[in-house]
């Protein structure tokens, strides 16, 4: 097989079962055996599918991974990637969540987004005053990030975005109207963990605005013709570094002018 060969389905098909089989089991891979291991983003997305299917969960929305021009450059990746939310992983602040529910722990601090009219697919492109309209409430929300390869970070963002781009969980907080806290390219936040800041951000560090992440979203939606349902919850990538998290901590993410959001992890 050549460097960036497609995989057959069938291998697509082994592919997710392999990841399926550790998430069940709680065992981390090292990677993927070399016949398996998309290469390719049409690979990738093709397993993340078929792992989220594999999942029977239902589906509560989408978050949205690498909306930080930088990475997107230092991963290769021409734009952002996305992955579905279960229903299962969403829950919202404060919440006390198990430990042993995740390989490793780390923390995002992300914009949410709940819409009140849907989004469907069209042949035209959606425009950011169009996507504005359609959203009823933005959170402050934290996205636990964890992965089943063994040190994620490290790996190919295809075995990534193939293990449904790293989902864990998704806490988010008391949503308010767009219109009462715009501009949300302004809004500044941070995480602690146990009392003690861990990193700061913006809005402006997602594609310059949340809102512009989600112009992005809705249009991948569209333009892969299943487009974005209304009263689901989106997610739109961090605002600041990762921060690692442990069993016993609790995390607290603040967001200027939108409110807070806060995670124990329950050990054991």
């Amino acid at each position: 097989m050549s460097a960036n060969a497609n995989l057959t389905a069938e291998q697509q098909h082994e592919a997710a079962a392999r990841i399926l089989q550790g998430r069940r089991t709680g065992q981390v891979m090292d990677d993927l055996p070399a016949q398996y291991k998309p290469r390719t983003l049409e690979d990738a997305l093709a397993i993340r599918d078929l792992v989220f299917e594999g999942l029977n969960d239902a589906p509560a929305g989408w978050f949205v991974g690498c909306s930080n021009p930088a990475i997107q450059q230092q991963l290769g990746l021409p734009e952002p990637y996305c992955a579905r939310l279960g229903a299962s992983t969403v829950h919202p602040s404060p919440a006390t969540l198990p430990a042993r529910r995740f390989p490793s722990i780390t923390l995002e601090v992300e914009f949410a987004f709940t819409l009140g009219q849907a989004l469907p697919p069209r042949p035209e492109p959606y425009s950011k005053d169009e996507v504005a309209a359609a959203i009823a409430l933005v959170h402050p929300a934290i996205e636990v990030v964890t992965s089943h390869f063994a040190d994620w970070t490290h790996q190919s963002i295809y075995n990534i975005i193939a293990d449904n781009g790293t989902d864990g969980a998704l806490v988010f907080g008391e949503g308010k109207p767009l219109a009462d806290i715009s501009p949300l390219s302004g809004i500044q936040t941070a995480v602690s963990v146990n009392g003690v800041i861990g990193a700061n951000g913006s809005g402006a560090d997602v594609l310059g605005d949340p809102l512009n992440v989600m112009v992005w979203l809705a249009n991948r939606c569209r333009e892969d013709g299943i487009g974005l349902e209304a009263g689901k919850i989106h997610n739109t990538g961090s605002t600041t570094a990762m921060v690692p998290a442990h069993p016993g901590d609790t995390c607290r993410a603040v967001f200027e002018g939108l409110g807070d959001v806060e995670i124990t992890f329950k050990p054991g």
